[in-house]
């Protein structure tokens, strides 16, 4: 894909060769898609190889974030899979899931999604900003829902909790806090009398 998508940019006159041994090194050595390396180095606009890419591979682009993803359908890739593979799904309709992604021709990427769900999968090219917005947005966004406990976890906690050991432990801490203080007032009135020596 880099070689063919580089000679396709260059018949296009979209990057000449310059930038295209340019990008290929330091793709090389950044182990970054191709694409993405062009996106980087800013010699190709997303949106327009987006475009290009959809009308050379004759695969949709899709605009992920003017579409309203059901949390179910996110939750059939995992978060670091959609980071790893840049891909996101959207919908699914009829036994098949609808993901955008970076590079629709990765095989492997669609072949590893397609295990994952059990859905036969229908890949559409979405620009890499996008695609990073939604997996940070909604991904993390959900992991930190994950972590965060329920008010049933919170209310067996506080069941659990004997009030008498909370007030020792805070007057503990409070205690601790105030010696704190303490030094510090002693250490700032030693500091001023020392000045005005």
């Amino acid at each position: 894909m880099k070689k063919n998508l580089g000679h396709m940019l260059l018949e296009a006159n979209l990057i000449d060769e310059i930038q295209m041994q340019i990008a290929l090194e330091v793709q090389r050595k950044s182990g970054k898609r191709f694409g993405s390396t062009l996106v980087d180095l800013k010699f190709v606009d997303e949106t327009v190889l987006a475009a290009f890419l959809s009308k050379q591979v004759d695969i949709p682009c899709v605009s992920l974030l003017n579409i309203a993803i059901p949390p179910g359908v996110l939750s059939m890739v995992p978060a670091e899979t959609a980071r790893r593979l840049n891909a996101v799904p959207f919908k699914t309709e009829g036994g098949v899931l609808f993901v955008a992604m970076t590079d629709p021709t990765d095989i492997n990427a669609v072949t590893e999604i397609e295990a994952l769900t059990g859905c036969s999968v229908t890949p559409l090219i979405a620009p890499q900003s996008s695609i990073d917005k939604v997996i940070q947005k909604r991904y993390e966004r959900r992991e930190m829902e994950d972590t965060i406990p329920s008010l049933k976890e919170l209310g067996s906690l506080v069941e659990d909790l004997d009030p008498v050991e909370a007030l020792r432990c805070i007057l503990d801490r409070l205690d601790r806090v105030e010696a704190a203080l303490r030094d510090l007032q002693a250490q700032v009135n030693q500091c001023t009398s020392s000045a005005k020596k």
